[in-house]
């Protein structure tokens, strides 16, 4: 005869009553506890995207959140909640409720980026306020060119802009954003003086470039490919430690010329900090099964990406790392906001 088959009955017969009430209702305790730690998720799960929609962050959220929703039993839903360029949102999450009920969809912007740029530092602390789960994906940028530029490599590129120190410009979409630090780690790291032109977003920087206002500029795949194709714009190098499959014949900064150089877009899923650990695990697994679905692979080869899927502590040792990088680099530059 089994455990669960004993009744009220046979267990009088062996045991006083007090002893017997008390079994069983340690029975039931430990019966609530166990479907309590399996009920997770227990209602519909928030991922914030601090960013609106459209974007590779959205589109990236709304593909694996869909494919974990379905395994996990519950739906994964969006909230977009933009504003100062990601903080809003990641401060919400860092303010909400341990319980894996509201995850951050963290990109490097607001977690890296933000924090060590001078004044008017966020509200949460990276390291402190969230635990991670894992990377995503990571999409590169193409440093790409002018066709008036004369040079087709990165060798010959270099040789331009030092012969003509502080004359060439590159754009980005803004001060401190990834276009613009990704430019500024190339000025570093190749020892040369390019003008830095800031504007107002990706869709402005490309109409200028491909008019000839700047020169260059570091712009995601799907930014560049069309004009690369048609010749508006010439493909330099990756700044991805691979190439990349959607421009396989143009090589990554660090094969070119460039020893070390990487810099890439990346996209990851975190939670509020103390998160329990079965909580945390059950969405490591769920987020890179996502990564296996057709769909999802899709969405992420069109943005001209590649899933950097690692383990929470991976990734927590991958943001120090990214965190210490860029105040060096935010330091040596004599970067401030505008």
């Amino acid at each position: 005869m089994s455990i669960k088959s004993i009744t009220y009955k046979h267990y009088s017969k062996l045991l006083p009553v007090w002893a017997v009430t008390a079994l069983l209702v340690v029975t039931a305790l430990l019966h609530a506890i166990s479907a309590h730690a399996q009920a997770y998720p227990r209602r519909p799960v928030t991922i914030v995207v601090p960013f609106p929609p459209g974007a590779a962050t959205d589109s990236f959220a709304r593909a694996a959140g869909k494919r974990m929703g379905e395994w996990l039993g519950q739906p994964f839903i969006i909230d977009n909640r933009s504003g100062a360029s990601g903080r809003i949102g990641t401060d919400f999450v860092a303010r909400a409720a341990p319980d894996g009920h509201t995850l951050l969809w963290g990109s490097s912007g607001p977690l890296v980026i933000s924090p060590v740029w001078g004044e008017g530092k966020p509200p949460y602390d990276t390291l402190r306020d969230f635990a991670p789960v894992s990377v995503f994906a990571k999409i590169p940028f193409i440093l790409v060119v002018h066709p008036s530029v004369p040079a087709t490599s990165l060798k010959q590129l270099l040789a331009v802009v030092k012969s003509r120190p502080g004359k060439l410009t590159y754009a980005s979409s803004g001060v401190g954003g990834t276009s613009h630090l990704a430019g500024e780690l190339f000025k570093s790291m190749s020892k040369i003086d390019l003008l830095h032109v800031p504007y107002k977003g990706t869709a402005l920087f490309a109409t200028e470039l491909i008019a000839g206002q700047v020169d260059m500029a570091f712009a995601g795949p799907t930014t560049t490919l069309p004009h690369l194709k048609t010749g508006r714009m010439r493909g330099i190098a990756i700044t991805g430690s691979e190439r990349s499959s959607l421009v396989p014949d143009i090589p990554t900064l660090n094969e070119a010329g460039v020893p070390g150089y990487e810099f890439t877009q990346w996209y990851a899923l975190l939670t509020p900090a103390k998160v329990p650990s079965e909580i945390l695990s059950t969405l490591h697994s769920a987020l890179l099964k996502s990564m296996d679905d057709a769909e999802v692979k899709k969405r992420v080869s069109v943005e001209g990406g590649a899933f950097a899927p690692g383990t929470p502590e991976q990734f927590a040792a991958f943001l120090r790392t990214e965190l210490d990088k860029n105040a060096k680099m935010i330091q040596a530059a004599g970067l401030k906001r505008e």
